[in-house]
């Protein structure tokens, strides 16, 4: 584990957090925002976003405390995710934007993979997630299942009081393009969500040389 990396798995800065979670914010709404842009565009529509759409998420930097931060996040999610399926229809809209989500997510993992000093090794995985899951709110534990299979065991979330399920069946693909990105060798899939009614999410952790990504 590189020193960068060790220093801030021990102590995470506020300052660093509030800029991180800007950064996750900017990408999930813009990463939204262009589905939508995507859909007022395309065929004979002529009008930009700008003209036909007033995104919810858009006009104003996050404020506020780290919570505070959050709920407000979580709430341009939502709407963006309702006029998604407004305007798409919930499969479509589902579908388009968990693999929108899923890219962004990539991207901002390979960032923080080179930001932290992440090695292509399952404890930096880990040490980095945990690091970016402090930024949203998230606790979680890594572990075998029965099958001797790596998951990950979230018990609490603080999105999840706030987030529709739709809107976190979407979001979390970005999640799972962030672990890629921080090691392209392996991929991780939810396959349980608190938002769903369970007590804790879980997702699978594999190893995957390919990034790509893989719909529900």
């Amino acid at each position: 584990m590189g020193l960068r990396l060790s220093i801030l798995s021990w102590w995470t800065p506020g300052w660093f957090l509030k800029k991180s979670l800007d950064e996750l914010a900017d990408s999930t709404i813009n990463g939204l925002e262009k589905v939508l842009n995507e859909r007022y565009t395309s065929g004979n529509k002529t009008k930009n976003l700008n003209e036909s759409y007033n995104p919810p998420g858009s006009k104003k930097a996050l404020k506020g405390d780290l919570d505070g931060k959050r709920r407000e996040m979580a709430v341009a999610h939502n709407e963006l995710v309702e006029t998604l399926i407004k305007t798409m229809g919930p499969d479509k809209a589902i579908s388009r934007g968990r693999e929108t989500m899923f890219q962004e997510g990539l991207l901002l993992g390979r960032r923080f993979k080179k930001l932290l000093g992440v090695g292509d090794n399952l404890e930096d995985l880990i040490t980095a997630a945990r690091i970016m899951y402090t930024v949203l709110g998230i606790d979680f534990v890594v572990g075998e299942n029965g099958n001797d299979e790596m998951v990950m065991v979230v018990n609490h979330c603080s999105l999840a009081n706030n987030y529709n399920p739709n809107t976190c069946r979407i979001l979390s693909a970005a999640d799972e393009g962030v672990v890629q990105g921080l090691n392209p060798n392996i991929q991780m899939k939810f396959v349980k969500r608190i938002t769903q009614g369970h007590d804790h999410c879980l997702a699978s952790l594999k190893m995957n040389s390919l990034n790509e990504f893989h719909d529900e």
